[in-house]
């Protein structure tokens, strides 16, 4: 049930014991969007380019990232999959055709390969979930922050919305702000540090809906090698895409291309 509606489209929901914030903008067919580690700070670029495209998109924030209080009893994996299909259920994205990026893209596959009817389609950029350690993943933890934001996206200033303060912050939203950062990343951790795999290779192919995959060209993070071992393992692969230049969090540096993608 939502609770509150506030004047960018964010409504917040019961979820749990606290709540949980879905943000929506656009009308027509509805397109959901799972975030990657930097969650959802508000209506971003690349939600407002799919709602270009004549797409209605609900994009929750998953417990711990930009707007949603930290959960708890998320402890392991599973956890964090049993929350991912309520939050599902929450937004009103379930059997929805769904983007979903980075971290939110793995925890979709996992969905996936448990309740089959969970999306009608995902579009993936850059999932986490397998590992080689012949060209291994990186650690994007084991790192400064201003570190981190390079490695996330080829141009820093995408993800000002996320590092950067609000110009005119009062003292207390810098705080807030801060402190929101800090949940948000420890999510992020929380899913993929030290190792972001999972045994996912032992059950993607359950993923029975049309899958298409998208990678950064210039991803630092998740080497591009791995569109090509995620295509060769999951069973209904539709597409894939490479998009030049872009760094791991590739629909924050190109948010037309990708929206395009998913069109």
């Amino acid at each position: 049930m939502s609770t509150t509606v506030d004047a960018v489209g964010a409504t917040e929901h019961r979820f749990r014991n606290g709540h949980l914030v879905v943000h929506q903008v656009g009308a027509g067919d509805t397109v959901g969007y799972l975030h990657g580690m930097i969650g959802n700070p508000g209506v971003h670029p690349f939600l407002t380019a799919l709602a270009g495209r004549g797409r209605r998109v609900v994009a929750p924030s998953l417990p711990g990232f930009t707007g949603s209080p930290p959960c708890e009893d998320l402890r392991t994996l599973h956890d964090w999959v049993v929350a991912a299909s309520e939050v599902l259920d929450v937004a009103g994205i379930t059997g929805r055709t769904c983007v979903a990026s980075s971290v939110g893209a793995m925890l979709a596959l996992e969905v996936a390969c448990v309740r089959p009817e969970a999306f009608e389609r995902l579009v993936l950029v850059a999932p986490f979930g397998l590992w080689d350690p012949a060209d291994p993943v990186v650690d994007p933890f084991g790192t400064t922050l201003s570190t981190q934001r390079e490695m996330l996206t080829a141009d820093p200033a995408r993800t000002a919305a996320f590092f950067e303060a609000k110009a005119g912050a009062t003292p207390e939203e810098l705080v807030d702000a801060d402190v929101e950062r800090y949940h948000t990343r420890t999510a992020a951790a929380s899913l993929i540090w030290p190792l972001p795999e999972f045994g996912l290779s032992t059950r993607a192919h359950r993923v029975r809906c049309p899958v298409t995959l998208v990678w950064g060209g210039a991803d630092r993070i998740n080497p591009v090698s791995y569109l090509h071992r995620f295509a060769g393992l999951l069973p209904n692969v539709v597409g894939t895409h490479v998009v030049d230049g872009a760094g791991h969090l590739a629909e924050w540096d190109a948010p037309v291309e990708v929206a395009a993608v998913v069109g």
